[in-house]
């Protein structure tokens, strides 16, 4: 497949596909190239010597290379030669990489042909299944008067007055300040004496433990809970595990809900009365139902996208999606004075746990960017120039140089085709009149 729109010159272009999609591109240029590259390097190399007699940059070409020498110019030439060359092999021939190049058997001489290898990984053929008709059902799911009146009792726990209570041990209703320490096989798991608040009604207690703190007291003996961790336990080595609970309890406050009536209304600031309220709430569990269908809706037709196609992902890229995963775990954690290392260390895991626990996930989401581009291509989706720049400058900082908004504009022009190609399978699967989208 050959673009010649740019106007260069056609390049000799061996294609050899290998395993794993990595691709060894052979490149040989006219001499031509080879002759501006050198007249390129030279020019750049005199402006950076001091030759006696001459102005910088004004020393004819001949006497800069007798002063600096044919192997540091043919070095610089390379330089110049090879990136254009290796770009507009890349587009002659349709490929788009992966991976960096590794350049190897590169020739450049005066009055020859420039010659090189380049292998990188390309990205893999997609195929793909009819995806136009693709169609996913909304499923949005009424709000009951069960449903309303869960939120409102939320609500009065929420608005609860808490005050502090002597003289008697913790009840049911209570909230607990507790000293706690846990203990797995005669060790400690994680910071002994942690103090935390227990909201005995709340249903984020660990299965056991509200029953086991009834009738401790404030300065008592400390209690001895013995629970066993549930299967979604922050820390998979401890799911399912039996662990004991030291908890001194330090403060026992009990709680005074709001009456259910029209003064709730105006505790919460929505109506003056219960009434209003109640419709509130519905309304707003109303949306908030139609927002997770239409999430729903939009999930489940990226899994029949998924469904349809076949593809094999290029190990070098799963890693690199995994990078990026956790890059940014990591920088969100710094933000917030951790680390991914410590993070790891206090689930009790290593790095490469971490990394093969987000293998799957990374695997699905470069699937799925594939098949994305793949269904970009077939639409002949497409960005001006201009929405291009714009995306570009709403990315880089104003004073950016211009090598690094070129180096920008390739990935960010295959992001937003991406996006916009999920825009498509997303109207064809709600059934919506299938307009291309703006710039396509």
């Amino acid at each position: 497949m050959a673009d010649t729109s740019s106007g260069d010159t056609l390049l000799e272009v061996g294609v050899e596909r290998l395993p794993d999609s990595e691709v060894r591109l052979t490149v040989q240029a006219p001499a031509a190239e080879a002759d501006a590259a050198i007249a390129r390097a030279i020019s750049q190399l005199a402006r950076q010597v001091r030759i006696p007699g001459f102005r910088p940059g004004k020393a004819p070409q001949a006497v800069v290379e007798r002063t600096i020498g044919w192997p540091a110019v043919r070095e610089e030439a390379v330089e110049q030669a090879l990136t254009p060359l290796y770009q507009r092999a890349l587009r002659q021939e349709g490929l788009e990489p992966v991976t960096a190049p590794q350049v190897t058997e590169v020739s450049l001489e005066r009055g020859e042909p420039v010659r090189f290898i380049a292998s990188f990984v390309a990205r893999p053929p997609v195929t793909l299944g009819d995806y136009r008709a693709i169609r996913v059902p909304r499923e949005v799911r009424s709000v009951e008067d069960a449903d309303v009146d869960s939120t409102l009792e939320e609500l009065r726990q929420r608005y609860a007055q808490v005050d502090d209570v002597e003289g008697r041990p913790v009840g049911p209703s209570d909230v607990v300040t507790a000293r706690l320490t846990m203990h797995h096989g005669g060790e400690v798991v994680g910071t002994p004496d942690q103090v935390q608040l227990l909201d005995l009604e709340r249903g984020d207690l660990l299965p056991g433990m509200r029953e086991q703190l009834l009738g401790a007291e404030v300065g008592g003996e400390p209690v001895e809970i013995t629970l066993t961790l549930p299967d979604d336990y922050s820390r998979p080595e401890l799911q399912g595990e039996l662990v004991t609970i030291t908890a001194a309890v330090t403060r026992i406050q009990a709680k005074e809900l709001p009456p259910l009536d029209d003064n709730l209304a105006s505790i919460v600031g929505r109506g003056e009365t219960l009434e209003e309220l109640r419709q509130y709430v519905r309304e707003q569990m109303a949306a908030q139902l139609a927002m997770e269908a239409e999430r729903d809706q939009d999930q489940k037709a990226l899994e029949e996208l998924l469904a349809l196609t076949r593809v094999d992902v290029p190990e070098v890229m799963i890693q690199a999606e995994i990078d990026r995963q956790l890059g940014e775990m990591d920088r969100s954690l710094r933000d917030s004075g951790l680390s991914l290392e410590a993070l790891a260390a206090a689930q009790g895991k290593t790095l490469e746990q971490l990394r093969g626990e987000r293998r799957q996930a990374a695997v699905e989401r470069v699937r799925l960017d594939l098949a994305l581009t793949e269904v970009a291509s077939m639409e002949a989706l497409s960005l001006t120039d201009e929405e291009l720049d714009q995306a570009v400058a709403s990315v880089l900082p104003r004073n950016s140089s211009r090598e690094e908004r070129r180096r920008l504009r390739d990935p960010l022009r295959r992001e937003l085709l991406r996006g916009r190609a999920r825009d498509l399978v997303l109207r064809l699967a709600r059934g919506e009149e299938d307009q291309p989208p703006e710039g396509g």
